[in-house]
């Protein structure tokens, strides 16, 4: 009995001492004074110093903490203030002299607020605007280099507008103009760009992917994807089976350029066929499955070259996945491995379908697979949970939406949906190697959730990501570093 008693009191003590190997820094949430439950937390980084704040927020009040780059508690401040109305958090833009402001919209997204936070002042102040135009529709936006963009169109014209934001939340308005491209529907014929962009084809909002993290199948699988690269916006549209069609602005010029990639098994059916496509660094990885086979060309994203073809067939093994045929999710099992490829090929092609790639010590690692939503009484991915920012409801899974937070919407992404995938390793030259498939840093991070945390936060900085987690009965944020 002492024996055993010894060998469990190790394991507890070895696993504290891991867990708290991590510990980057904790603060105590000391401005709070109210008994009600924490219902949000957002962080913000500020990429040209590395300073980060956090805006920690219950049903009445925001507190806001701000740390330097040493994680070094630099400044506190307290908000009371409250526009209901206004419910997502789209955004975020960081002034010179340090001032944080966040931009959220209401439930219709025509309708704007932005909250200015003044550490030096110890002041918040907030400000409605709306688009020019009433029939403007909102794309999506853009945070980059502290500078905050909002993108809009209108039904019908050929462009786009771009609107920036100076540190004192005035707007600039851009146009941008589309006339010179081409475009075509999910159905082959012409479209114009601001029928594109707002067109859903059941999905409602534009998915920003971030290319440095893990990117799940749930979030990959969407038609419409936004990618942001050296100072480019890149949008990629998927609804058309034969291609894949992306729309380029730069910010710098504010010229759109477009790109066309033709798809694989341009024979069958569109009707018996899903397709996909995701940019990773230099390359496109495009996908068509059907039930009877999948084919993913690698194509060079400059030239369109296709560089690596790959083929599944329903009657033959995987000769290239690193792991089994993985299923997740479900009501009956949480995790299953099939055998058949047959079986993959018709549960993925019963929902979804999508491809990621990322570079893990120089080799590819490239996701294929598909999901479908689980009609549970759980919430369904993509459904809201309240939240405040400046005294102000924010809808978001935890902190995270498709427009404030990609990163913590990927790590979220797979609530309450059934996935089927295979992982595969392959050299820089797209040849297939053998190897384990290691763990992310989005599963290790899970294997520490033993309960649902409260203030999760997931953000990525400089080249680690940092977890956040807030103990309710110390008040004490505390800050934990994780690497891939």
């Amino acid at each position: 009995m002492k024996k055993s008693c010894l060998i469990v009191l190790t394991i507890v003590l070895i696993s504290s001492s891991l867990f708290s190997q991590n510990k980057i820094t904790e603060f105590k949430n000391s401005l709070k004074t109210s008994t009600s439950e924490i219902k949000d937390v957002i962080p913000i980084v500020n990429n040209n110093n590395g300073d980060i704040a956090y805006f920690i927020a219950d049903a009445k009040n925001v507190y806001a903490y701000k740390l330097n780059n040493q994680f070094t508690l630099q400044h506190k401040l307290s908000s009371e203030k409250k526009r209901r109305k206004f419910k997502i958090l789209i955004g975020y833009s960081i002034s010179e002299n340090g001032n944080y402001t966040a931009y959220l919209t209401n439930k219709n997204k025509n309708k704007f607020l932005m909250v200015n936070f003044s550490f030096k002042d110890k002041k918040t102040t907030s400000k409605e605007f709306k688009l020019n135009y009433s029939s403007e529709k909102f794309i999506q936006t853009v945070s980059i280099n502290n500078k905050f963009y909002l993108l809009s169109t209108r039904s019908g014209i050929n462009g786009l507008f771009l609107y920036e934001f100076d540190s004192d939340g005035n707007m600039k308005k851009n146009n941008i103009e589309t006339l010179h491209l081409s475009f075509i529907s999910k159905y082959g014929k012409k479209i114009k760009v601001g029928d594109l962009l707002t067109l859903t084809y059941n999905q409602n909002d534009i998915t920003k992917i971030d290319e440095t993290v893990p990117n799940v199948i749930e979030i990959v699988a969407d038609h419409k994807k936004m990618y942001i690269r050296d100072n480019n916006i890149i949008f990629t549209f998927d609804n058309n089976k034969s291609l894949t069609q992306a729309l380029i602005i730069n910010l710098n010029t504010l010229k759109a350029t477009s790109k066309t990639f033709t798809k694989p098994l341009s024979k069958t059916k569109d009707s018996k066929k899903k397709t996909n496509s995701f940019i990773y660094n230099d390359h496109i990885f495009v996908l068509a499955s059907s039930k009877e086979e999948l084919v993913l060309d690698i194509n060079n994203y400059n030239s369109g070259k296709i560089q690596k073809k790959l083929s599944i067939f329903k009657d033959q093994p995987i000769t290239f996945k690193n792991t089994p045929i993985i299923q997740e999710g479900g009501f009956y099992s949480n995790r299953r491995e099939l055998e058949k490829t047959k079986k993959f090929l018709r549960k993925i092609n019963a929902g979804k379908i999508g491809v990621a790639a990322r570079k893990i010590n120089k080799n590819y690692q490239i996701t294929l697979g598909g999901y479908t939503l689980q009609q549970s009484g759980g919430m369904m991915m993509g459904g809201m949970v309240g939240g405040m920012i400046g005294g102000i409801a924010v809808a978001s899974i935890g902190n995270a939406t498709v427009f404030f937070n990609p990163i913590q919407f990927s790590y979220n992404a797979s609530m309450n949906t059934k996935s089927t995938r295979i992982e595969c390793l392959f050299n820089t030259n797209f040849q297939h190697i053998n190897g384990e498939i290691e763990e992310n840093v989005f599963d290790k991070m899970k294997e520490n959730d033993y309960s649902k945390p409260i203030g999760l936060t997931v953000i990525k900085y400089k080249d680690y990501f940092i977890k956040g987690t807030y103990d309710k009965k110390t008040k004490m944020y505390i800050l934990k570093k994780y690497t891939d």
